[in-house]
């Protein structure tokens, strides 16, 4: 945008100097007077570009001000609320909003079956005024089969296509058009992000994650990654790729404990490549899976290990938000409690998780911090990426 900016601003001040120092380079003169135009105009351009880049700067030291402002008025329990999604119906009301104060919620099919998208829209605004400060509210729209919104009671519902077949024939128009017009519906009732776009590389039909997956191999998903997330951004919609380090042809985590043995260069070779070109791309989030990468740590599903949420932050750069995937799957709760799969979730880097049992989340981590397993530092940090990307999303707006 800056650099438009400049070019914009060269050539406007081309031409007004041309014009109005006569500067003819016709005559024998004309190289000079040509070096002195260019001489004057890069002075502009630069004074410009100074100028655009100092507001820019004292922006950002805005935005940054009043984020550690909030931090700093926040207690531990506030702070670790901020960490959470509520999942549980029986939590997502007015007076549990008001009283846990959540990072944000998500609605599933129920919470659409059977009511108008005024309806819904009612509700989201409900329960935000009880929230301290604006929640993500979010969702799993990807089209096919993960499609939460088709119950709703409407005359006319868009139909949103799998990626699998949205991407058959890569035409980039398609997949703008139809991510355009979900993300214009999901924000019509007030949802401000959606769980996607799928980053996973599948090649095999009978696999989980096959009609979900845009494509057989890291390139293919790849571009269909960059195409979303582009009009994503445009359309400011808080986008979350998923599911890192990629599913493959794995089993469903919902329902049992999976393991992928692949080696690490599989996954450089095809399976991060989605996920490296959606970083690129400004991804606000990204979920990790509860697959145990072999390749990186034997012992730990990805969510819960801190060796793969190192992998993400140090070998493939990404510095957003990290949200475990749901921590009530069979792939965790057959392992442990959700209150000690919070804790590790925590302690292994992400930034927020999805709970369906708010009480017995925080009472995990509370105890991971006094524990010393979680340091304050880590948990501001955390917090601190949550509000960055509220505030650049402009779910909260910076006075």
């Amino acid at each position: 945008m800056k650099r438009c900016f400049v070019v914009a601003a060269f050539i406007v001040f081309a031409l007004f100097e041309i014009g109005n120092k006569g500067y003819a380079v016709q005559k024998t003169d004309g190289i000079q007077a040509g070096l002195s135009i260019i001489e004057d105009l890069n002075q502009k351009a630069g004074e410009i570009c100074s100028i655009e880049e100092n507001r820019i700067r004292e922006q950002e030291n805005k935005k940054a001000e009043y984020i550690s402002g909030i931090i700093a008025d926040m207690s531990l329990e506030e702070k670790l609320s901020q960490m959470i999604i509520l999942t549980n119906p029986k939590d997502i009301t007015g007076k549990k909003i008001a009283k846990y104060r959540p990072g944000g919620v998500i609605y599933f099919s129920p919470d659409f079956k059977g009511k108008t998208k005024k309806q819904v829209k009612k509700r989201t605004k409900r329960l935000q005024k009880n929230a301290n400060y604006p929640m993500f509210i979010a969702v799993d729209e990807e089209g096919g089969e993960v499609t939460r919104t088709k119950g709703l009671k409407e005359n006319e519902l868009p139909e949103f296509q799998s990626a699998r077949a949205l991407w058959k024939e890569q035409d980039i128009k398609k997949v703008q058009t139809d991510t355009k017009e979900k993300i214009q519906f999901l924000k019509s009732m007030g949802i401000n992000l959606n769980l996607a776009p799928v980053a996973d590389v599948t090649d095999e039909k009978e696999a989980y994650m096959y009609e979900r997956s845009s494509g057989d191999d890291g390139e293919t998903v790849a571009a269909y990654v960059r195409t979303v997330l582009e009009v994503m951004e445009k359309e400011n919609m808080c986008s979350c790729i998923k599911h890192f380090p990629g599913y493959g042809n794995n089993e469903n985590t919902h329902v049992v404990y999976t393991v992928d043995k692949r080696r690490l260069s599989h996954y450089q070779e095809s399976d991060f490549l989605p996920f490296l070109a959606g970083i690129e791309q400004g991804a606000d989030m990204i979920m990790v899976s509860h697959i145990v990468m072999n390749a990186v740590d034997k012992k730990n599903p990805s969510s819960l290990s801190k060796k793969v949420h190192d992998l993400l932050r140090q070998e493939l750069g990404f510095e957003g938000v990290i949200i475990a995937d749901d921590l009530n799957m069979k792939a965790i709760l057959t392992k442990m409690t959700i209150e000690k799969a919070s804790a590790k979730a925590i302690i292994a880097g992400n930034d927020m998780i999805f709970s369906a049992d708010y009480k017995a989340s925080m009472k995990g981590i509370k105890q991971a911090v006094k524990d010393g397993k979680v340091s304050e530092a880590q948990i501001d940090e955390s917090v601190i990426r949550i509000m960055e990307m509220k505030v650049r999303r402009k779910i909260i707006t910076v006075p």
